[in-house]
């Protein structure tokens, strides 16, 4: 029973819509039939009561006679009047009744089962998606879209919803990434509005005290050196700081292009690249688990992700670095350092943008350079991965 309810819920509309008519056309059918049975059985009951009574009255018997005289054999009886004649006047109106009746039965069952299939059609069918679509719709339009959309039956309405669902899916999902992109540039305003104040400060405090001294001689060349000096270095800091901003706008705009690379090529790249990164400091470089003889990559995109986290891990790192490269099942390089590792906070913040650590005294780095790392990973279809390790921090790029 189970199944064939089943089968019935997940059936086309068109197939449903059939399977409903013939449904209804057969009780129509046999209502009517039936109805008129009735109407033929009261109007015979009603007749043969009276035909009973009045037979001999209402007509008179005789016989056959063939044309050359003989009497053929049997009887015939001839009525002379109507037996409706004899009837009461309420089994007159009642014989009537069930006449006109037994015609009206086909037309009357006939439109009352088509209705009523129509309703049933609609109620099993329609209703139900319909009124499931009609409050998506208006959740929507309100931009509620933390909601879901669920119809069991696998036919063509099942389906519209089903696209229905995808579409908020797509929706809720845009929606979101607009929130987090527009929280993203409240913190990078705010950040940038920060990362600002201080020089700024600084530049209007030198130059304040420059034209107040300067005019009347109160400062000797020397001091006047020391200040434009401190000036310039501030100055080449908001220099360097527009140019880190206009490389983190334009990562939006980066388009990914992977090609097959060999390689031997990247390996190459990346042995020569951290040679001259690690000045002064050991590069262990592993590379006896990438195997593959191509892969598919942007190599830009690779190498601009690795000598981010090299350049970040140099910094951090006392004696060595180790660079591991991989290609099970996905390309994947990490680099691990021998440095303190990451606090806490670090692991869950540092790839966020402009994220420096307390005891990061270096004006020259805006703590963006994991962020770039982990947009960039991201748009090439991985990951960015931060953790420690038994010597100090390891930072994974999956591609």
């Amino acid at each position: 029973m189970g199944k064939i309810k089943s089968k019935l819920c997940n059936m086309s509309l068109k197939a449903s819509f059939s399977f409903y008519v013939l449904i209804g056309l057969l009780c129509a059918l046999l209502l009517s039939a039936a109805s008129n049975g009735m109407c033929q059985i009261t109007r015979k009951n009603i007749h043969d009561k009276y035909f009973e009574q009045y037979k001999d009255e209402a007509g008179t018997s005789g016989s056959i006679i063939s044309e050359d005289g003989n009497i053929a054999v049997g009887e015939i009886a001839v009525y002379t009047k109507d037996i409706i004649s004899f009837f009461s006047t309420e089994d007159k109106i009642a014989y009537r009744i069930f006449d006109i009746l037994s015609i009206i039965v086909f037309p009357f069952w006939f439109l009352t089962c088509i209705i009523i299939t129509g309703k049933l059609f609609f109620s099993k069918k329609l209703q139900k998606p319909l009124e499931l679509l009609d409050n998506a719709a208006d959740n929507i339009a309100n931009n509620t879209l933390d909601f879901h959309l669920v119809y069991e039956n696998d036919d063509e309405m099942g389906k519209l919803c089903s696209s229905f669902e995808k579409m908020r899916i797509a929706l809720q999902e845009n929606n979101l990434e607009m929130w987090r992109q527009m929280e993203e540039r409240k913190r990078l305003n705010a950040a940038f509005s920060h990362e600002l104040r201080t020089p700024l400060t600084v530049l209007k405090g030198q130059s304040e005290m420059l034209l107040k001294y300067v005019p009347d001689g109160k400062i000797t060349v020397e001091k006047i050196i020391d200040i434009t000096g401190t000036m310039k270095s501030h100055i080449i800091r908001l220099e360097n700081y527009v140019s880190t901003m206009n490389s983190l706008q334009n990562l939006a705009d980066i388009e990914i292009q992977k090609a097959e690379v060999p390689a031997a090529k990247i390996k190459n790249s990346m042995k020569e690249h951290g040679m001259m990164i690690c000045a002064g400091k050991e590069l262990i470089f592993d590379d006896t688990q990438f195997t593959a003889g191509r892969i598919n990559v942007d190599i830009s995109v690779v190498m601009q992700v690795y000598e981010n986290i090299l350049s970040n891990a140099v910094r951090f790192a006392q004696y060595n670095i180790t660079v591991v490269l991989s290609d099970d099942k996905v390309f994947s390089m990490s680099v691990s350092d021998d440095g303190r590792g990451f606090t806490e906070k670090e692991l869950a913040e540092a790839t966020k943008p402009f994220y420096k650590s307390n005891d990061n005294t270096d004006n020259q780095h805006f703590g963006i350079g994991l962020n770039i790392c982990k947009i960039l990973c991201e748009k090439h279809g991985g990951y960015l991965k931060l953790s420690n390790n038994s010597k100090g921090a390891t930072v994974r790029a999956v591609f």
